[in-house]
């Protein structure tokens, strides 16, 4: 079935199950019984445990040592459409991880991210890619010259929902005083810290997100791609330049996470489409396929910034009912025409 085919067929299954296409965004806190006064508050079982959770807009630490990550149910923000979910982990990493959809719908609201077994049973989706410590899909990371390393350290980290309608959904992740290890400036000498903005949106209908960043200084690093999969050992990564920019992509199987005995192994696609204007050199390491970022001095909110943007995608060849593509050689043809409709 062709590219364009497999969109419409999903399109059906939500007409006919009565649904428009629509999005949706999910961030709890991690609270105590004595939360349950709190609007929207919820027991959670996940991971091993009961969580007295409640959700929230906005997160600010000015604590690096703040643990965030184990405060936050999933461990960050996320949003997602009928087709995908993406969660953005709130430490040093600000990784982005898939779930996919077995069927197409909104699922957090009832899974939470960590569906049980009954959910299972229904046709639920799940996580479905093993990130640990590598860029996962479309992650925005600074590339020191041998290797790519997290944002740290910062004197201020931050995620929100910046906005969640029906249509269009957008989270952010935000950093005030990043020391980058060894950046060279070429726009501003006048400080070592820079603050930097990630913005992903999504649309309903859509498997794609749309990464917007802003940086209040250029620097030469920044960067973004996609992990080899498994992260260790993985091969299927390949660059692909095209005349309007440069797409990387991958294709691998693994376990999605530590837990073998429990969880099978998910054969997974990954691409990240960078345009041409932002488009660096090509780099990569043991566990990551990258691009750097090629920021441009734009007036953003009456100020001069570098600002970014490209575009990140994910296919659970295993997990879908009906995936876009069932090989290496699928995925990328369907990654090449996905580019063709990006704006």
């Amino acid at each position: 079935m062709s590219v364009s085919g497999l969109f419409t067929l999903n399109v059906v299954v939500l007409l006919l199950a009565g649904c428009a296409p629509r999005v949706a965004t999910s961030f709890w806190k991690i609270g105590t019984p004595a939360d349950s006064v709190k609007e929207g508050y919820k027991v959670i079982y996940a991971e091993g445990k009961t969580r007295h959770c409640y959700p929230i807009t906005e997160w600010v630490s000015t604590d690096e040592k703040e643990d965030v990550y184990h405060s936050l149910h999933h461990h960050g923000v996320a949003a997602e459409s009928e087709q995908m979910a993406y969660r953005i982990y709130f430490d040093k990493k600000q990784t982005i991880d898939p779930y996919c959809k077995r069927t197409p719908q909104l699922e957090l609201a009832q899974s939470y991210w960590y569906p049980n077994d009954s959910l299972l049973e229904a046709g639920y989706g799940d996580d479905i890619l093993r990130v640990s410590g590598t860029v996962g899909v479309g992650s925005v990371k600074y590339w020191n010259g041998k290797k790519q390393v997290h944002i740290e350290p910062v004197a201020e980290r931050s995620e929100r929902i910046v906005s969640s309608q029906k249509e269009k959904a957008a989270v952010e992740i935000a950093v005030k005083g990043w020391q980058v290890p060894t950046a060279k400036r070429s726009y501003s000498d006048s400080g070592q810290c820079i603050d930097l903005n990630v913005r992903y949106t999504m649309k309903a209908g859509h498997r794609d997100m749309r990464c917007d960043v802003v940086c209040s200084e250029p620097i030469e690093g920044l960067c973004t791609g996609v992990q080899t999969i498994p992260a260790k050992g993985g091969k299927d990564t390949v660059s692909i330049i095209l005349p309007n920019g440069v797409l990387l992509a991958s294709w691998g199987t693994d376990w999605p996470v530590n837990d073998s005995a429990k969880y099978a192994k998910e054969t997974v696609g990954l691409g990240v489409f960078i345009p041409k204007e932002f488009a660096g050199d090509l780099v990569h390491d043991k566990q990551n396929n990258l691009c750097i970022l090629n920021s441009q001095i734009t007036n953003h909110k009456s100020q001069m910034c570098a600002t970014a943007h490209f575009y990140l995608t994910c296919c659970g060849a295993t997990k879908e009912n009906h995936p876009v593509a069932k090989t290496a050689e699928e995925w990328i043809a369907y990654l090449k025409k996905w580019v063709k409709g990006l704006k």
